[in-house]
């Protein structure tokens, strides 16, 4: 099982495929159902739906030089 939150890097959540196990820190945990990443100029928003139905939502700020 991958445990996934804000901190954890985005090169690590761009490699999370369907059929991965993974868990957040609020304890939702399941197998990837479907990834679906949205990019903005300010964030990353990682959306994982999981194979019961939840889902789990990660969101990036990106660093602006």
């Amino acid at each position: 099982m991958i445990k996934i939150n804000e901190n954890t890097p985005t090169s690590e959540l761009l490699s999370l495929k369907e059929g991965t196990l993974i868990e957040n820190e609020k304890g939702i945990s399941g197998v990837i159902k479907k990834v679906k990443v949205s990019v903005t100029d300010e964030y990353w928003l990682f959306e994982f739906l999981l194979a019961d139905g939840k889902e789990i939502e990660i969101k990036k700020v990106k660093n602006v030089c």
